[in-house]
């Protein structure tokens, strides 16, 4: 997932849709209101998750440790089938 998330193309995506949601927020007080209860119970449901899921990850390591191995190749194989996908968001538009 880091991987996936530190690539130019996505990391320029997840920025703009945090620019807009947080513009949204700051002009919109009912959405603000909305949002903001939202977000605290998303934070409320990850932290629960997390520790609930902590003894379950910890049992399924090796799998999990495999799956990652896998989808790093997969996206070795996609780098460098497209290197486009390793270019500034500016250079792709152009």
């Amino acid at each position: 997932v880091s991987r996936v998330a530190s690539l130019a193309l996505v990391s320029c995506a997840c920025g703009a849709v945090a620019s807009a949601y947080g513009r949204t927020k700051e002009r919109h007080p009912c959405v603000r209101s909305v949002c903001s209860v939202a977000e605290k119970g998303v934070k409320t449901l990850t932290a629960a998750a997390a520790s609930g899921a902590r003894p379950l990850l910890t049992r399924l390591e090796p799998q999990i440790s495999a799956a990652n191995e896998l989808a790093c190749k997969g996206l070795d194989k996609l780098e460098e089938k497209l290197p486009i996908l390793q270019q500034p968001p500016e250079r792709v538009t152009s």
